[in-house]
């Protein structure tokens, strides 16, 4: 195998493995409140809140089932049972869409709203921490990977 390809693969990896070290690290600093209104709520359904929230920065009124699907990788008919479930704990909301009667909006309820607040403000800091000796032309490039990444995906 090309040494090149076999220490970009390991270069991914570490990556990987540090960004998850940072999520970890952020959800154990979370109160003991919070991890309470947590409870029950398995990784796909904390991931389902965060890519919920993250698409209705452009699609405020709220986002349709298929792209919530295509976002959690997974077939429609399953994205569907998990939005019942999150609707019924309270995190998600589903009202009609004004453009297509057959179909629904999905947004983040009060509830998930403050969830994903509460989560996303403790994983900030521990971005803060593990980036705070980057300077701003390492941030730059890093930026520029990650835009590189994201239009191949």
């Amino acid at each position: 195998m090309n040494s090149d390809v076999s220490s970009k693969h390991v270069l991914f990896h570490e990556l990987m493995t540090t960004l998850d070290s940072i999520r970890r690290e952020s959800f154990y600093s979370i109160s003991s409140s919070l991890q309470q209104k947590m409870f029950g709520l398995t990784l796909r359904q904390g991931t389902a809140i965060a890519q919920v929230r993250l698409l209705m920065e452009t699609s405020p009124q709220g986002i349709a089932l298929k792209t919530l699907a295509q976002r959690l990788q997974m077939t429609v008919p399953a994205a569907s049972l998990l939005v019942e479930t999150m609707v019924s704990k309270g995190f998600f909301e589903r009202n009609p869409n004004p453009k297509d009667r057959r179909a629904v909006c999905i947004r983040l309820s009060e509830r998930g709203m403050q969830l994903y607040d509460s989560v996303s403000s403790r994983f900030n800091e521990a971005i803060d921490r593990h980036t705070e000796n980057l300077t701003e032309e390492e941030l730059a490039v890093l930026s520029s990977i990650v835009s590189k990444l994201s239009f191949h995906s």
